[in-house]
C-alpha cells in the first residue's frame, strides 16, 4: 500500500531541493550504498552473539582471565577464547562450526588490528590458533575458501 505525502511534506521537500541540493555524486554514491546492501543481505555479516565480559564471571585458564566470544553467520558459528599472554598480548584460539551433517569449513579467521593483520589457518576440524595478537580494537574476519568472506564489526578486548 502507497502512502500518499501531504502537500506540507511536498512544499517542504521542494524548498530544502532547490535551497539546498544534495550534490549529484554523494546522491549517486548513497543509492549504490543501499543498493550493494541489498544485493548482499546478510551473507558477509559474522554477528558477536555471546561475550562472556557480559557476564561478569571471567573463565580461569592456566591462571589468566581469558574471555569467550561467539558469532553467529548463515549457516556456521565461530567461538573464539581469548588469552592474554605476553603484556599487551593475547593469544586466540578457536573453532569454526558447520550446520549439522557438513563437512568442517576450510579458510582462515583473521584477526584486524590497527597496526595490521594476524592469521591463522583452519585445520581438518575447524580449529585455528594466532597468537601475538595485540590489545585494544580488533575486528575478526572470516574467510571461507571460495565464498565470501564473513566480517565483525570492531570490539575492544
Amino acid at each position: 500500500m502507497k502512502q500518499r505525502i501531504p502537500a506540507e511534506l511536498r512544499r517542504l521537500r521542494e524548498l530544502f531541493q532547490n535551497q539546498d541540493p544534495v550534490p549529484d555524486r554523494v546522491l549517486a554514491g548513497s543509492y549504490a550504498a543501499v543498493a550493494m546492501r541489498a544485493a548482499r543481505g546478510d551473507r558477509g555479516e559474522l554477528k558477536l552473539v555471546g561475550d562472556s565480559a557480559d557476564e561478569r564471571i571471567g573463565v580461569r585458564t592456566g591462571g589468566s582471565q581469558s574471555r569467550v566470544l561467539t558469532f553467529a553467520m548463515p549457516g556456521r558459528v565461530l567461538e573464539m577464547d581469548v588469552v592474554p599472554t605476553a603484556a599487551g598480548l593475547v593469544r586466540v584460539s578457536g573453532m569454526v562450526l558447520n550446520r549439522s551433517g557438513q563437512a568442517p569449513p576450510t579458510g582462515e579467521v583473521v584477526l584486524r588490528h590497527p597496526s595490521g593483520e594476524r592469521s591463522g589457518e583452519l585445520d581438518r576440524h575447524g580449529a585455528f590458533q594466532v597468537a601475538d595478537v595485540p590489545r585494544g580494537p580488533l575486528s575478526v574476519v572470516f574467510r571461507p575458501e571460495r565464498a565470501e568472506p564473513a566480517i565483525a564489526d570492531w570490539l575492544v578486548c
